[in-house]
């Protein structure tokens, strides 16, 4: 009992010095980023680094110098990055450009000799995040030798904004601000792979349609044809009114289903899986202290801690099994729940409305020309024909 408290004490101490030397050391850092002082380790693409200090690669900053021309020339980034490839010019990482490599570069304030420190932090889990406005940030301008002027940079940042706000992409984490109702939902059912939105133009009609991107990228593997972004309106606001008139029969069954025995029995077998694993650790401790007193053979004590070790993983790997289906059934059921709400208020659509596409569909599957599933949040599939004009 002593020698418990004993530990518990000293990790106690140890766990108390580690976060005083922790936050010593952030303040130390923070001191030298306020000061300019703090010393980078890794340069930017177009710089090396040494002892902190900055200088210019030629080899690469020539590249960085195209890339800002050609933006500043009008060229889309995707467009330079295909450039880039086609020339075979080396990234920093031997990876690939991508349009998200140079939009990284156009908004990279080092190329003109600026730094910004503190861009991203680690909380106290260790883990990182970019910051967003929760950690204060260290804006020092030249601090080393630019590539591009202040002037081109500024001009390609308001390019590259401006073409972003027109397609509707933030600079958040999120690529699309709900750019599009079905964006990212809808799902081949021939390929698995995912559509995509393409405006298209006959005389003066303009229409939007969505199209399989193996279909359009390799036409011989998926015979998927285009459907109009009407169509699929249409089809949207059906399935919605068909729940709506026969909420009673649909949404009240599924509810009661998701909240059936199943649910019950699961929540009750974790707790059986609790109590089994405390009898477990205590059968541990004891034999432990049987052993340290030789009373227990070394062999016998091996055979039975690898029995209670094999008998504990499978009941953890059962439990995280539970656990995984009934938060399933949960997150389900809120769902379901918020339909149901939504179904009651027994309005029926009169027009689209993109906000419920991304409320309550998960997924639409398109199975052909014809023929849709709407795979809702809740769990529940619908399968619908497509409302072509």
């Amino acid at each position: 009992m002593e020698s418990e408290l004993l530990i518990s004490i000293m990790s106690s101490l140890a766990e108390s010095e580690s976060a005083s030397i922790s936050e010593n050391e952030k303040w130390g850092i923070r001191h030298r980023f306020e000061n300019g002082t703090f010393k980078i380790g890794y340069a930017p693409y177009g710089y090396n680094v040494k002892n902190g200090v900055f200088s210019i690669n030629e080899d690469e900053a020539k590249w960085v110098r195209y890339i800002f021309s050609e933006v500043l020339s009008g060229k889309g980034t995707a467009a330079i990055a295909r450039d880039l490839e086609e020339r075979q010019v080396p990234t920093r990482k031997k990876g690939r450009w991508t349009s998200t490599t140079i939009r990284g570069i156009i908004k990279n304030e080092k190329y003109i000799g600026d730094c910004t420190f503190q861009k991203t932090y680690s909380d106290f889990r260790f883990k990182r995040h970019n910051n967003r406005g929760e950690r204060d940030q260290f804006y020092v301008r030249d601090h080393h030798e630019p590539i591009v002027s202040r002037e081109d940079f500024e001009a390609a940042g308001a390019l590259i904004q401006q073409r972003a706000k027109e397609k509707g992409i933030d600079g958040s984490d999120k690529k699309y601000q709900n750019r599009y109702p079905f964006s990212g939902k809808i799902i081949c059912g021939e390929c698995g792979s995912t559509f995509k939105r393409k405006v298209n133009y006959t005389g003066n009609l303009r229409y939007p349609s969505w199209s399989c991107k193996e279909h359009v990228d390799h036409i011989e593997n998926c015979s998927m044809k285009p459907i109009k972004e009407d169509a699929l309106e249409r089809t949207f606001m059906i399935v919605m009114n068909k729940l709506v008139f026969t909420r009673k029969e649909i949404l009240q069954v599924l509810l009661e289903s998701v909240r059936g025995e199943n649910h019950k029995i699961c929540l009750r077998r974790i707790n059986q899986i609790d109590a089994q694993l405390a009898d477990i650790t205590e059968q541990n401790h004891t034999l432990t202290q049987i052993m340290a007193k030789g009373y227990l053979e070394p062999a016998v004590f091996k055979q039975e801690s690898n029995r209670l070790a094999a008998e504990e993983k499978e009941l953890t790997e059962e439990r995280t099994r539970l656990l995984r289906e009934v938060n399933g059934n949960i997150n389900k059921t809120d769902a379901l729940n918020d339909l149901v709400k939504y179904a009651n208020r027994g309005r029926m659509l009169k027009e689209f409305d993109g906000e419920l596409v991304e409320r309550f569909i998960d997924h639409i599957e398109i199975h052909s020309h014809d023929e849709l599933s709407m795979h809702f949040k809740c769990g529940l599939v619908l399968r619908e024909r497509i409302q072509h004009i």
